[in-house]
């Protein structure tokens, strides 16, 4: 494959994207090799973030012999999972504590054979009091500055610009989505699209849109090289523009219609499809050698506050969401595992939410805002079969503020041991500027790097001036 310098990409869909990120002067300084970490490895970490509040305690209820049993049920009765019968939770091999929502079967297939584990009581340490609000908790989050809403610089960001990432990447990152996930804001290494297919400038009028040079069956190819002259100059807006231009030939030549996913899988699913659709894209794309470092994929509608739910019933809102979550990743891991190359075998997967619902279900039949959840990590080099973490107890006075499941497990924690031992970033005091402590749970397979803090090259949060 003919190598690209990721310096003459900046990706992104519109210039005024584009212009507004940030970074070249932060990558000159580690160009340079005088700050440079280690070099980053090949691995592409993807997080699937689940907005709304998904709740954990519907995902991962206790079982029968879960000394939390008793209370789970004195607190909830029309989204309750039961332990026996119609709608009952999945058992989980070597976790007798535990079950998983009856709609999960493939999660429960891919945590019995290893390669998904499970973080309970996980969630953000910091601000005091917790954020209850999902815009702010998902700022807070995606910056991951432990409070407030920072610079506008994601932590994914600062990864990127201090991973030791090298000069010839083409594609380090994508937003999938129609706006640019917050992890993701300042890079100028991200490019954001809903879809493979919608990455395309195929509308123009008629004068523009044909040459005889256009590549057979390649609408806009005219169009797109009358464009190149348009942003020929030295301008911030013009160099932006022709970086859009040059990302979007980059994408060009890769068929996303036509991609035939490996061992029989399935990425059609019966309810939120696209997200379906959307990792699809994100397999063929790192299929393709494009040096993909970096992903965030948004699945959408866990605020469940009114009629959750219940998989004994026939109306099982949060069923049909869990579904759509089980059969994604399943798909997901099934194709990049199929074949020789086990593509999963450098690919981690980070499950999470901006926070988890309260214990004691609504009398809407649902659950209001709370604090401590579940988060999930999947992948070739997960130590999957595993529960992680330090569940407090759902007694009265083990409750955070006497109505939360307390939160024992910073969710930067986990992403730092992600970053550490499969991206080979040692710089996560960086990535998290505030966080200090840091201790692996075990999750990820990999080498160790002492914890590092590059906050004394750039003080601001981002840039070297």
């Amino acid at each position: 494959m003919t190598p690209f310098n990721r310096r003459d990409f900046l990706k992104g869909v519109s210039a005024l994207t584009l212009a507004a990120g940030s970074g070249s002067h932060a990558k000159a300084w580690f160009a340079s090799g005088d700050f440079l970490p280690a070099a980053a490895s090949n691995d592409t970490l993807v997080i699937v973030f689940l907005r709304g509040a998904m709740d954990g305690l519907s995902l991962l209820p206790p079982s029968a012999s879960n000394a939390n049993r008793g209370h789970y049920q004195s607190y909830r009765s029309s989204t309750r999972i039961p332990t026996t019968g119609t709608g009952a939770g999945l058992a989980l091999n070597g976790t007798p504590d535990w079950l998983l929502h009856p709609r999960a079967a493939e999660l429960r297939d891919l945590y019995n054979s290893q390669h998904l584990a499970m973080v309970v009581a996980a969630g953000q340490m910091q601000p005091v009091p917790v954020i209850r609000s999902h815009f702010d908790a998902q700022a807070n989050l995606e910056f991951g500055i432990g409070g407030g809403t920072g610079n506008s610089i994601g932590w994914f960001t600062r990864h990127l610009v201090s991973g030791g990432l090298p000069a010839t990447v083409p594609l380090p990152a994508v937003s999938m989505g129609d706006i640019t996930a917050a992890s993701l804001l300042g890079s100028s290494d991200a490019i954001t699209m809903i879809g493979g297919d919608s990455f395309r400038l195929n509308s123009f009028h008629w004068s523009w849109d044909g040459d005889a040079a256009d590549p057979p069956g390649v609408a806009g190819a005219g169009a797109i090289a009358r464009l190149n002259n348009l942003w020929n100059g030295t301008t911030a807006l013009e160099r932006a523009g022709a970086e859009t231009l040059a990302s979007l030939a980059l994408l060009r030549d890769v068929d996303f219609a036509g991609y035939a996913p490996a061992g029989g899988a399935n990425y059609t699913l019966p309810y939120n499809n696209g997200f379906g659709q959307q990792l699809r894209d994100v397999a063929n794309l790192i299929k393709r050698g494009l040096g993909l470092r970096a992903v965030t994929i948004d699945l959408g509608n866990w605020d469940t506050h009114v009629g959750q739910g219940n998989p004994t019933q026939s109306y099982d809102w949060f069923g049909n969401q869990v579904e759509s979550l089980s059969k994604g990743l399943n798909a997901f891991y099934t194709d990049l595992a199929a074949g020789p190359t086990n593509y999963m075998n450098q690919v981690s997967v980070i499950v999470l939410s901006e926070f988890g619902r309260r214990v004691l279900e609504n009398a809407d039949g649902g659950t209001d805002h709370g604090y401590g959840n579940v988060m999930l990590a999947l992948g070739g080099r997960v130590n999957g079969g595993h529960t992680y973490g330090t569940f407090p107890g759902l007694a009265g006075e083990q409750l955070y503020e006497g109505t939360d499941v307390a939160a024992t497990t910073d969710y930067r924690r986990v992403i730092s041991e992600a970053l550490v031992r499969r991206m080979a970033n040692p710089n996560i005091y960086y990535v998290f500027p505030g966080y200090s402590g840091y201790s692996p749970l075990g999750i990820f397979q990999g080498s160790d790097l002492p914890p590092a803090n590059f906050d004394q090259i750039f003080k601001n949060g981002f840039d070297g001036a």
